[in-house]
């Protein structure tokens, strides 16, 4: 069980409730290795709500409620709902929660996962709200650091190419930013690097922070976590065109050095993909994990799963 029923922000995990998902994801990865499908939440409703476009996050969460047998209702898109005919996100809320258990949310406005959490009566998950936050993304990429790395302090980390817009980026950081001597350098189009309130934030975090416009991965980096350029959020698409094809991740930088890659993906322009052979590119891995991660994440929430 949590000590909250929506998670709406990663600063909400703390390093205690990481170790508690961590341990019932493993438990879920095993369960799902052994059977297949468990009965964990045959008696709950999943509701997804997909408002912007998404493909490994929709259907990780589907597949992770159907692993649970779990039922779901699912809307896809404001065109499959009322919203399209101007009803209120909180009145779309309201109608949903009637429907279901616990409701996951994606949306393009910044902010909108805490209104509906704020409305829910029911449990809520925030599946990324803008260009804001990805929290359920965050628990993602610390399982995978975890699995490889062993820990998620002592971290040298570089963070490229929009870590001005990626909410991917902007979670994952808040969540480092809580553990002991971690160490992020930001690399990039000079207009895409984090604002200085940003970096402020985590240097009051104890978090050592620096801008590059390039680096080499045989500088003691631990991992590298590129984020395309995110297109959907350019006022000026004219900049996007600019850097879309100048930064990008090549097998040269990447070979020979033991730097973890990661990627919430989708990948555009900024992985090579002769780099995807490489031992030490574990981004589609990484994206498997989001099945057992999600599927721990709804069953604390719906407290129907001690930590083992």
């Amino acid at each position: 069980m949590l000590p909250f029923d929506s998670l709406i922000s990663a600063n909400q995990l703390t390093p205690e409730i990481i170790s508690q998902i961590t341990a019932v994801t493993d438990k879920m990865a095993d369960d799902i290795d052994r059977y297949g499908r468990i009965n964990l939440l045959e008696d709950k409703v999943v509701a997804l709500l997909f408002f912007e476009p998404s493909s490994r996050t929709m259907l990780s969460f589907q597949s992770a409620a159907q692993r649970l047998k779990a039922g779901m209702v699912f809307a896809q898109g404001a065109a499959s709902t009322s919203i399209e005919k101007g009803e209120s996100l909180e009145d779309t809320i309201r109608m949903v929660e009637a429907y279901s258990d616990i409701i996951v949310m994606r949306h393009p406005w910044h902010g909108s996962a805490e209104t509906a959490a704020r409305t829910s009566t029911v449990p809520f998950i925030n599946a990324g709200d803008g260009g804001n936050e990805h929290p359920t993304q965050s628990l993602i990429d610390a399982y995978t650091i975890m699995r490889h790395k062993g820990r998620l302090d002592d971290l040298n980390v570089v963070f490229g190419f929009d870590s001005l817009q990626s909410r991917s980026i902007h979670s994952l950081t808040t969540l480092l930013s809580q553990y002991p001597n971690n160490r992020f350098t930001f690399t990039g189009p000079e207009e895409l690097m984090p604002t200085s309130k940003m970096l402020e934030s985590m240097n009051d975090m104890g978090v050592e922070c620096s801008v590059a416009d390039s680096v080499d991965l045989n500088d003691g980096y631990d991992i590298f976590y590129v984020n395309r350029l995110q297109q959907e959020r350019f006022a000026d698409p004219v900049l996007f065109e600019k850097n879309r094809k100048k930064y990008r991740l090549t097998r040269k930088q990447v070979e020979g050095s033991d730097c973890l890659i990661l990627d919430p993906l989708p990948r555009i322009d900024e992985i090579d993909t002769d780099v995807d052979d490489l031992p030490n590119a574990l981004y589609f891995k990484q994206a498997s994990y989001g099945v057992p991660v999600r599927m721990a994440l709804l069953s604390l929430l719906l407290s129907k799963h001690n930590t083992p």
